[in-house]
């Protein structure tokens, strides 16, 4: 093979491959590019310190301490029901009653258990009266017997009357002897006659009170305005003594029953020793209602003590039940200062814009400021009245950070 030939190509590969690096080589360099650091955009706030209060957030459930259970006052049959569940009801109105004659049965037997005793403490009056009056009839047939038996012993002994004779006389003064006895002891025996017949009296008239009482009570009335929470029974139900119909309730006593939690139960406790009446505030139906701490708990446990809340406005939409958010207000502290709660960062610092950059500084938080727009509560000596502090929430950021604030 010809070498000319093979290294001919080669030749022009290597003169190519110089050719592209001398021009690489020769072409003009871009201006090197400056560094430049990166401007995030942030809101900001001006802090105020001041003398506020922390809202405590306790989560509560409506009760009412008048709650009431109507139950049946013995076994019957539900003759009528008036109402129905959630029914607004007035003080005095009808609401559900049981068929009458399953109890006035139960009138009529007691009524006549009374009589009966009363028929017979009269007859036992009677009798004793007649007992008094015979008794001195008896003494003195008793008297005619013994002076019989002394006038025949002496006609005897002057053989002018039989011993036979004798004998009867004596007979007639025992039986005498006895028949007075028996008058005696019956006439002692009354007053014990008199308390066994009052004692069976006074249990038959209780008996006939408490039949009376059912009657009255198979009539279930609304002792007072409120609403109907439950109903348990349909006409015709066969119910049994004891067997709650019906539950119910007035919307003038409604309290909520809420947990303080245990770090805060000492503050709550001490406030409340101190005669400091604690509010709260909650949203229903679109409104603002204000609150009352009215008592505690006389027992706690591991999550906190329980607090009795009463609305000091009635409300008409408040349900048995029903949860409410609410917003306690705690003791007001000096130099706290209210911020979003977008501020905070990692818990525990908020960030001051400085010149243009932000510096990281330690808090405290207090706790809520509630309103519109919640708010959190923080104090710190880092900070005085005018500081700019960053309220847009940065995840990278870091002390020294460029910022540029944005005016809303």
């Amino acid at each position: 093979m010809n070498k000319k030939k093979v290294l001919f190509p080669v030749v022009i590969l290597a003169a190519a491959a110089g050719g592209f690096a001398a021009l690489k080589a020769s072409r003009p360099q871009p201006a090197p590019v400056p560094p430049t650091e990166q401007v995030w955009r942030v809101e900001t706030m001006a802090v105020a310190p001041a003398a506020l209060s922390p809202q405590l957030t306790l989560y509560g459930k409506v009760e009412s301490p008048e709650l009431t259970r109507a139950a049946a006052p013995g076994v019957g049959r539900v003759s009528r029901v008036l109402v129905l569940e959630g029914q607004s009801l007035r003080r005095g109105q009808l609401l559900l009653e049981l068929d009458p004659r399953d109890f006035e049965l139960r009138v009529a037997q007691a009524r006549g258990q009374v009589d009966e005793l009363t028929a017979a403490m009269d007859s036992e009056r009677m009798r004793h009266a007649a007992d008094l009056d015979q008794l001195e009839q008896e003494r003195r047939l008793l008297d005619y017997a013994a002076a019989d038996v002394a006038r025949f012993e002496r006609l005897r002994e002057e053989n002018f009357y039989s011993q036979a004779a004798v004998d009867q006389s004596r007979q007639a003064l025992a039986r005498q002897q006895i028949s007075l006895r028996s008058r005696e002891l019956a006439i002692k025996d009354h007053q014990a006659r008199m308390a066994q017949l009052r004692s069976r009296l006074d249990q038959a008239r209780a008996n006939l009170e408490q039949a009376e009482l059912a009657l009255m009570r198979s009539r279930v009335i609304a002792p007072f305005d409120g609403i109907v929470a439950q109903l348990q029974v349909a006409q015709g139900d066969q119910v049994g003594n004891g067997q709650t119909l019906m539950t119910l309730y007035p919307l003038a006593g409604l309290e909520v029953r809420a947990k303080i939690p245990a770090p805060y139960q000492d503050e709550i406790l001490d406030q409340v020793s101190r005669g400091r009446s604690l509010e709260a505030t909650t949203r229903l139906a679109g409104e603002t209602l204000r609150l009352k701490l009215t008592r505690l708990s006389g027992a706690a446990d591991a999550r906190g003590l329980d607090a009795f809340f009463r609305l000091t406005t009635r409300h008409d939409q408040l349900r048995v039940g029903s949860l409410l958010t609410l917003h306690l207000s705690r003791t007001a502290v000096e130099g706290a200062m209210a911020v979003p709660y977008a501020a905070l960062h990692g818990g525990r610092q908020v960030y001051k814009v400085e010149s243009g950059r932000i510096r990281a500084v330690q808090v405290s938080v207090l706790g809520e400021l509630a309103g519109e727009r919640p708010m959190l509560l923080i104090r710190s000596d880092g900070l005085k009245r005018g500081d700019e502090v960053m309220t847009t929430h940065l995840p990278n950021a870091v002390s020294g950070l460029r910022v540029e604030v944005v005016k809303r």
